[in-house]
């Protein structure tokens, strides 16, 4: 088994986090300052990290958005490891239902989202014209019982969209979301996922490792 895993090819969605990087436009970004150092005499390297819970690659509970729903550390981890599909979509602006007509819903429950969105990743400057999803779309991943979303840009839902609806909905129905996943180097397809949020206790959201291996 060890073996055979090691053959498989690794593919890290995750994207470093440090000061500087790129995040949501109003989000007080992220502090990571040394606070020992051996370098200067200590007995070791210590740092203290400052972030949003909704920094780089991270996962949206629907406590998030829903008042009862469950919080980051209660999410079930048979929804956030197991087969994924990797949806190619060349929109412009929204993913719509119809762009998903092809995808076997009765086989894939977890469903990644490869947009143009990938090369705006490579910018530390926000951009507010990414692809988002839309309404009729996350409607038919709810519809085919879908358990987790991913998108790969920093927000699954339009920018500016006052009440929320995508998220909303996708929450209410327990839809875990994955947000900021690095699909640049990822061909479209079936692969393994693994997708670990911090366990922060009764938190909205959580950053995550999250990776894709080769089936």
């Amino acid at each position: 088994m060890k073996r055979e895993m090691e053959n498989r090819k690794i593919y890290d969605l995750s994207v470093s986090i440090y000061p500087g990087m790129l995040t949501w436009v109003d989000d007080p970004g992220v502090t990571l300052t040394q606070t020992a150092s051996i370098k200067n005499g200590d007995a070791y390297n210590l740092s203290r990290l400052v972030c949003s819970s909704h920094t780089g690659t991270h996962i949206d509970a629907p406590y998030h958005f829903t008042r009862e729903g469950k919080t980051v550390d209660r999410l079930s981890l048979h929804d956030l490891i197991g087969e994924a599909l990797v949806v190619q979509i060349d929109a412009d602006d929204k993913i719509t239902a119809e762009a998903l007509r092809d995808v076997d819903f009765r086989k894939y429950k977890r469903i990644l989202f490869k947009t143009r969105n990938s090369e705006l990743l490579k910018s530390k400057e926000f951009n507010r014209e990414y692809v988002a999803l839309d309404y009729s779309a996350a409607e038919l991943l709810v519809k085919n019982n879908v358990r987790v979303v991913g998108i790969d840009y920093l927000s699954i839902e339009a920018f500016e969209t006052e009440e929320h609806p995508v998220h909303k909905l996708l929450t209410e129905n327990e839809v875990i979301i994955i947000e900021t996943v690095d699909l640049s180097e990822v061909e479209p397809g079936a692969y393994f996922m693994v997708a670990l949020p911090l366990k922060l206790k009764g938190c909205d959201g959580a950053p995550a490792r999250v990776v894709l291996i080769e089936c």
